[in-house]
């Protein structure tokens, strides 16, 4: 063969196309005869295919999440929430409320979303009586103020029910009982019976009965994809009513409350979150006001319930003890729902008086530091110039008394959101 015939091969690129992925699959036969794959190299290159695809899968779910049409949700019917595992040794009168203290020693203005596990859902304690009681006494006396829901959320509130009915009973059996046959749910202690299938009977406010926790639903606008509240049972708000906030968007429901840096910190990054949550992806987040009176259903001292325009911290009375001053925090669980599409939002509140939380360790300074670190905004949206005299030297002296006792900050516990 003559050199100039090969030379023009070389410089056919029709030539190069072709034999390219010839010498490739040689070559690949001669490395596997000669060489072959260990199994460890196997399992290692097949474990990173899959750390791959599930990482893409992942992105692609959140893309797909994004890029719907607003207000479009398919049912998902293959998702099933997990069935949580029992709370062994959950007790009605025994099991202790959990301590979330969600304060450091400075505050930030973010989401503060974490993940969150399947099991817990649904905080249930020792205060569950007091809390029920308290809630159908305010229903006797407020009725439907209390509750609302549009059409366009019904089929999200029995949704929720539905997956109340399988939760509860899984996780606390004591507590509950339901016959999925005869759509009747039994709360044992009390012997009430929720029966589904009586005339004008209403999901969101049975769910709201059942747990500690108010409940609001959430549903995605057709027009611009924003979220607004649609439902709802709110029982123990403390500050804020549901009939002021119902149909409130997203948007609304923060800037109307004066939520500080909303526009700047937090609105973007909140109604993306919104639209992009997935069924499987269930999160919680904390926060903490302090309330000047000990009603955990509505805080008289911001003003008359029923007085839709004078009420709030511009017109509270202020603290004149340290007996006023409480400790309230909230534990908000999110989570999108396979069938309607809609996001639940559960609000559960814990509360204790200020004298009972100082005496727990490492409270009072960080507290302090806390307090004195918020902005002229996170202060005046917080109520700071309503208990700042009485609380500030308050802490000042506890942390001391703590601190001459030999506390170590050192080992101080980083368990955010829990305390020590």
């Amino acid at each position: 063969m003559s050199q100039s015939f090969i030379n023009a091969l070389i410089n056919n690129p029709v030539f190069i196309m072709a034999i390219v992925p010839i010498l490739l699959a040689v070559g690949y036969y001669l490395r596997k005869s000669c060489c072959p794959l260990t199994k460890s190299a196997a399992l290692q290159i097949s474990s990173m295919a899959k750390g791959k695809n599930e990482k893409s899968a992942t992105i692609t779910s959140a893309q797909k999440m994004a890029e719907r049409p607003f207000g479009h949700w398919e049912p998902d019917y293959d998702f099933k929430t997990p069935t949580p595992n029992e709370y062994k040794g959950w007790s009605l009168t025994d099991t202790k409320p959990i301590a979330y203290r969600a304060f450091r020693h400075k505050y930030t203005v973010n989401m503060g979303i974490r993940p969150m596990d399947w099991d817990n859902w649904i905080e249930l304690d020792n205060n569950w009586l007091k809390y029920h009681n308290l809630k159908k006494e305010r229903l006797a006396e407020r009725g439907d103020k209390l509750y609302a829901i549009d059409p366009c959320a019904m089929d999200a509130a029995w949704e929720v029910l539905d997956e109340l009915c399988r939760y509860l009973p899984a996780r606390y059996p004591t507590m509950f009982e339901f016959d999925k046959d005869k759509r009747i749910m039994k709360i044992l202690p009390t012997k009430e019976v929720f029966d589904f299938n009586e005339e004008g009977f209403n999901p969101i406010l049975t769910c709201g009965l059942l747990i500690q926790d108010d409940i609001v639903i959430m549903v995605e606008s057709k027009k611009d994809g924003s979220y607004s509240l649609q439902g709802g049972c709110a029982c123990l708000p403390g500050f804020w009513k549901l009939t002021e906030k119902y149909k409130m968007t997203l948007d609304q429901l923060h800037t109307e409350a004066g939520v500080p840096k909303y526009k700047s910190h937090l609105a973007t990054g909140m109604n993306k979150f919104f639209r992009r949550l997935t069924v499987d992806k269930p999160v919680f987040r904390n926060n903490y006001f302090l309330q000047l009176d000990g009603y955990l259903g509505w805080s008289k001292s911001l003003g008359d319930e029923d007085d839709d325009k004078w009420f709030g911290w511009k017109v509270a009375t202020p603290a004149t003890d340290i007996s006023d001053i409480h400790f309230r925090s909230e534990r908000q669980s999110l989570r999108r729902l396979p069938i309607s599409g809609a996001v639940i939002f559960t609000v559960r509140s814990y509360f204790i008086p200020m004298t009972e939380l100082c005496e727990e360790p490492y409270v009072p300074r960080r507290l302090l530091n806390g307090i004195t670190s918020w902005t002229e905004d996170v202060g005046e949206y917080k109520g700071f110039h309503k208990f700042k005299d009485i609380l500030l030297p308050y802490l000042e002296e506890k942390a001391k008394e703590q601190e001459e006792q030999g506390l170590d900050y050192s080992k101080e516990p980083q368990n955010f959101p829990y305390g020590a």
